[in-house]
């Protein structure tokens, strides 16, 4: 049964002060959240109807155009970051699209992306060899589309015709009778055949009538920016998780470990594995049964992205996160010494997610919504009281040295006093390991 939280015991609410000295107002470095920006372009079918978006890089709200020095960098970062501005919409039936280099497929960047709906484009005067090749045919045989991008009549990429699922044809900068010579080439009964920069309604019945069955330009749609907001995490911490994801003995439990520890990684790969994309058929408990679901390549090239784009903040993000990994390591390691009926790994995803709101400055109820744990973990995280509000109410107790209510609630949960005090002293040090010179 729901209860109403007493007014001191919302743990919503209570988060680390500033100590005497710091202003209200954080410099860039110490801003709570890193931005997150990708820009999409639908492409439709001979109906209008949406088919799939092209993910797009842009590095700020004004960007027109992609501007990069580094392809491999600008596709991380669209990979990184389309979780975070798309939310549900990654998990909608139209395709993804994303454009790689040479070295991004053969990187294996594509598997950070869903299998099923991933469109894996080439580039412009992209010439296949077999190392290439082998890599696109291991893409095909996992799940993944390919789509060749400004294919020539001459050019050295008729190799991919045979194995590509789109073509996508420049149809502003080219003549007609170019177009059809193409066309003609690759087979109206083969692969699906994509017009690009559609800027009239002209252009758009001439590809139609060419035989083209899907568009794409600014005659339907320009590029639409989507911004979003991304947790960012410790330096120290990520170099640990670079260093373990490139040894080839995983070590999961492990790699559990050090993701537990990051509150942004954690946060990230729960809504990733919520969205609509993987279609799980019930809630993810644990980051460890999280690792095992996504698999470790998708995973691996999933973290790899989102090591090399964040930055490392300093001051609020870095004192909420330690609170917020602290309040899990106790949670689970209290509940895991008095044989508590609830799951200390739902009580440590629960202290870790309890400062959210803060950390993003987004209402708790807009967080939960993307992620994937029980009702009432949700209901304790928007200030509802239940039993699992109770145990997190415990840990901020210890943090604000409330010790009148935190006996009452060491009575009302049935705990050992001596016991949860070892606990608390254990998850501090535990914790402390993992934001060593970092804070």
């Amino acid at each position: 049964m729901r209860q109403t939280r007493p007014p001191h015991a919302n743990p919503m609410k209570t988060h680390p002060r500033p100590e005497d000295g710091d202003t209200a107002c954080a410099s860039p470095q110490d801003h709570p959240y890193a931005s997150a920006l990708v820009a999409r372009q639908p492409v439709f079918d001979k109906a209008k109807k949406v088919q799939g978006y092209e993910l797009l890089f842009r590095d700020s709200p004004e960007s027109a155009c992609a501007c990069f020095a580094d392809q491999c960098m600008a596709t991380m970062k669209v990979i990184a970051d389309a979780y975070v501005c798309l939310g549900p919409d990654m998990g909608a039936d139209p395709k993804i699209m994303v454009n790689f280099s040479r070295a991004g497929i053969l990187g294996q960047l594509p598997y950070a992306l869903p299998p099923g709906r991933t469109v894996v484009e080439f580039g412009e005067c992209f010439l296949p060899d077999p190392t290439l090749l082998n890599a696109i045919h291991r893409l095909k045989a996992d799940g993944y589309q390919v789509c060749l991008d400004g294919f020539r009549e001459t050019g050295g990429c008729e190799p991919l015709l045979a194995i590509a699922d789109i073509i996508k044809v420049d149809v502003l900068d080219q003549p007609p009778a170019v177009v059809a010579d193409i066309l003609e080439l690759a087979g109206k009964n083969g692969p699906i055949l994509l017009a690009k920069r559609v800027e009239t309604a002209g252009l758009f019945d001439m590809a139609r009538a060419m035989g083209f069955t899907w568009f794409q330009g600014f005659f339907f749609k320009r590029p639409e920016l989507m911004p979003g907001r991304k947790l960012a995490s410790n330096q120290q911490s990520r170099l640990k998780l670079f260093r373990l994801i490139e040894r080839e003995d995983m070590d999961i439990v492990k790699l559990a470990e050090l993701i537990q520890s990051d509150v942004s990684i954690s946060y990230r790969l729960l809504a990733l594995l919520n969205s609509a994309a993987f279609g799980l058929p019930q809630k993810v408990g644990s980051i460890e049964r999280a690792i095992m679901i996504l698999g470790w390549k998708p995973l691996r090239n999933w973290l790899r992205a989102v090591i090399f784009t964040d930055l490392a903040p300093r001051g609020k993000t870095r004192e909420l996160s330690f609170t917020s990994v602290l309040r899990g390591r106790f949670m689970e390691l209290a509940a895991e010494e008095h044989h508590s009926r609830l799951s200390p790994p739902g009580l440590f995803l629960l202290g870790l997610f309890s400062l959210l709101d803060a950390l993003l400055d987004l209402p708790m109820p807009e967080i939960v919504a993307s992620l994937p744990i029980d009702e009432e973990l949700k209901e304790a995280l928007c200030g509802e009281r239940n039993i699992h509000s109770d145990w997190l109410t415990l840990a901020v107790c210890f943090e604000t040295a409330d010790w009148k209510h935190l006996d009452a609630y060491v009575e009302t949960l049935g705990l050992d006093p001596a016991l949860v005090a070892k606990c608390y002293h254990d998850a501090l040090n535990w914790t402390n390991s993992f934001f060593l010179n970092t804070l």
